[in-house]
């Protein structure tokens, strides 16, 4: 597997912004054969900006979350089936989902099993509070398609990255709960730590928040990976 890096964009650039950000990495981004970046964006505007980075080598979209529920009377729900043709993975499980939207454990799961019945990848957002009920909330085949990302509460919050130990053996309880399961570190990650993070057994890619939202610095820290 390759190692992702993960621009999620969450509320923060307006739909008059998107497209220019999407311009500029079009024209300065470099294909590397053993990385992929995944633009986590709006519903919104995810079929605009699929269609401009649709011919990027190693370039893909995910959905910032779908559904619990297939599609039908579900006001104001967006169905995994709805997405699978332009998003390759989703955000399932997010802090901010779970704490600003109430969503379970048992939603999450929901969403998970709507991803993987479309041939969506979820990646599955982690902290240590939930990280057993979500293991058992999930069967084996679902599990097999998880990606986890693993994002501290206090790293999550305050975007400052834990210490390298402290990193290491939260990625190691992940392992324990999600054996053999490809699992990312979000949380604080910027230019001048990210060799270190995935350097580190077991990291499979990063998770980003503030760094993406200005397309310029996103561009000088794919650089530096």
């Amino acid at each position: 597997m390759k190692q992702l890096i993960v621009a999620n964009w969450k509320a923060n650039i307006p739909v008059e912004q998107a497209e220019a950000w999407v311009e500029t990495l079009r024209d300065h981004c470099h294909y590397r054969e053993d990385k992929e970046t995944v633009l986590a964006v709006p519903f919104l505007y995810m079929e605009r900006i699929f269609s401009r980075v649709n011919n990027l080598p190693g370039i893909s979209l995910a959905a910032q979350g779908v559904s619990p529920y297939p599609p039908g009377s579900y006001t104001g729900a967006t169905p995994a089936s709805w997405v699978r043709h332009m998003a390759q993975y989703a955000l399932v499980g997010h802090r901010e989902r779970r704490k600003y939207f109430h969503e379970t454990v048992q939603d999450v799961a929901a969403q998970i099993r709507e991803c993987v019945a479309v041939g969506i990848k979820p990646i599955l957002c982690l902290d240590d509070d939930i990280m057993s009920g979500m293991r058992a909330a999930l069967d084996s085949e679902e599990l097999e398609e998880v990606i986890c990302a693993y994002t501290p509460d206090s790293a999550m919050a305050l975007e400052t990255v834990h210490d390298i130990d402290g990193i290491k053996a939260g990625i190691e309880r992940v392992n324990k709960y999600f054996i053999h399961r490809p699992v990312l570190y979000g949380g604080g990650v910027n230019d001048e730590n990210v060799e270190e993070i995935l350097a580190l057994p077991g990291v499979s890619g990063v998770m980003l928040g503030r760094v993406c939202l200005n397309a310029e610095r996103f561009i000088r820290f794919c650089q530096t990976v």
